[in-house]
């Protein structure tokens, strides 16, 4: 399991001992960043989320198309995050490097406007907020207001060009993908479906390792004592990305302080 996953459970686990009393914590972001993290549903009957990020951390992104006849880059009709205020000053300000940041490949390239801690940490204000997401909670189960986001983390952002993520591998494809696991090395003592997903389990350790089958890309994804096998998407977009590094000496909320939001 990845380390921002394992923080994830963690994190849930501190909250329901800590301050289940007065709301309950529940796990459900994982791999789907159009969803907070944690689902907090309180005694009061009030309910939002808190997004759990363990410092260094990737803290959002979206796609920027660029269009080479008007040398502008175009906010994508794939992102799931609405164009707001701040991504339209980044795009501006991308705009009078248009060539500099259309070639950023792989590798990408720094987003170094002037104004960039304030305008970065104010759309990831924006768009947590969207989501229903009233905290953040990083390293040492530091509980923070997302209002107060550029007081606890420097922040970055860069333009590269990143994969997508990957799927189920789907029902037309069960049968071929389970058939070539089944005739390799990889030690597979059980399959099972779930609609169009495959899990299989085995006697070795698979986790994140890859095989290329019909011109896809396929790996093995942990899932408590088994694995899925996801298919890794083809599809290459350029995305800003936000990256957030947690300040020292930053102490977050008092339980006293949490508590007292928890029942409002």
């Amino acid at each position: 399991m990845a380390t921002w996953e394992d923080f994830e459970i963690e994190c849930t686990e501190y909250l329901n001992k800590r301050f289940g009393a007065y709301a309950k914590f529940i796990h459900q972001g994982g791999a789907d960043s159009t969803v907070p993290d944690i689902l907090v549903k309180t005694k009061t009957g009030a309910t939002f989320y808190i997004d759990a990020k363990h410092s260094p951390a990737q803290c959002g992104q979206f796609v920027l198309l660029p269009n080479i006849e008007t040398s502008t880059f175009e906010y994508s009709r794939q992102n799931a995050n609405r164009l707001n205020a701040y991504a339209t000053r980044i795009m501006e300000y991308m705009n009078y490097s248009f060539d500099e940041y259309r070639e950023a490949g792989t590798a990408g390239k720094d987003i170094d406007m002037p104004d960039r801690d304030e305008v970065f940490s104010k759309w990831v204000i924006d768009t947590y907020k969207s989501k229903g997401a009233r905290f953040f909670i990083t390293n040492g189960f530091t509980i923070l207001p997302i209002e107060q986001f550029q007081r606890y983390f420097d922040i970055a952002a860069k333009y590269r060009i990143k994969r997508s993520g990957s799927s189920s591998v789907g029902k037309s494809r069960i049968e071929i993908v389970s058939d070539y696991i089944s005739k390799h090395n990889y030690s597979v003592v059980k399959t099972r479906t779930e609609g169009d997903k495959l899990f299989v389990s085995s006697s070795k350790y698979l986790h994140d390792q890859r095989f290329i089958l019909n011109a896809y890309e396929y790996m093995f994804s942990l899932r408590g004592q088994e694995y899925e096998i996801r298919k890794s998407s083809n599809t290459y977009n350029a995305n800003v990305i936000f990256s957030i590094v947690k300040k020292e000496h930053t102490p977050g909320l008092s339980d006293s302080e949490f508590i007292s939001a928890l029942q409002q």
